[in-house]
C-alpha cells in the first residue's frame, strides 16, 4: 500500500461524518474530538477543508519524539507510532506544521491518521467524494488537476 488521501476542498460540504467514523472506529466513541481527521471552516469563504496527517518525507513529529517512537515505514512511507510507548508528553503535536498531531485524551497518547490500515473509512462515508484514497503517483497529477478547476471557479464566481 502506497497511497494516500486525496482531499478536494470544493466538494466538502463539512457534514463531519469523515470525522464521526474515525473517533468511533479508533476509540469506540462518537466525538469529532476524538478524530484523527479534522475539517476546518473558513466562515469568510464558506469552505471546509478536511486535514489529516501529510505523512511527510522527513517527519517534524519524529524528530521532535522525545520517546523515538514516531518512525517511517520504509515500504508504504507512513508516518507510523507506536501508541503504546507514547508518554503523552505532546512535543510532536507541537512539531507538527499542519496541526494534525492530536491528542487522544481518552487514552493520553498523541495521534495521528494511519489510513486505517489500508482501508479509510473516512472515503467510504463522504457522501460528496470530497475525501479519495490515491496512489501516491497518482496524487500530483491528480492535485494539479484539482488546482486548476480551483482557478477556473474561482474565475467564473467574479
Amino acid at each position: 500500500m502506497n497511497k494516500r488521501l486525496l482531499i478536494n476542498t470544493w466538494l466538502c460540504d463539512g457534514c463531519g461524518l469523515c470525522e464521526l467514523v474515525c473517533a468511533f472506529s479508533h476509540t469506540g466513541l462518537w466525538h469529532p474530538a476524538l478524530s484523527r481527521i479534522k475539517v476546518l471552516e473558513d466562515k469568510k469563504n464558506g469552505l471546509f477543508f478536511p486535514t489529516t496527517c501529510a505523512h511527510c518525507v522527513n517527519p517534524p513529529c519524529a524528530n521532535a519524539c522525545l520517546m523515538n517512537v514516531i518512525v517511517k515505514d520504509p515500504e508504504t512511507g507512513l508516518t507510523i507510532r507506536n501508541e503504546s510507548s507514547c508518554i503523552g508528553c505532546r512535543a510532536c503535536e507541537i512539531s507538527c506544521p499542519f496541526n494534525v498531531c492530536l491528542f487522544d485524551y481518552v487514552n493520553e497518547v498523541v495521534v495521528n491518521c494511519d489510513l486505517c490500515k489500508g482501508d479509510p473509512l473516512c472515503v467510504k462515508v463522504c457522501p460528496t467524494g470530497a475525501i479519495e484514497f490515491v496512489s501516491v503517483e497518482e496524487t500530483p497529477e491528480r492535485k494539479r488537476v484539482a488546482a486548476a478547476s480551483d482557478r477556473l471557479l474561482e474565475s467564473a464566481q467574479r
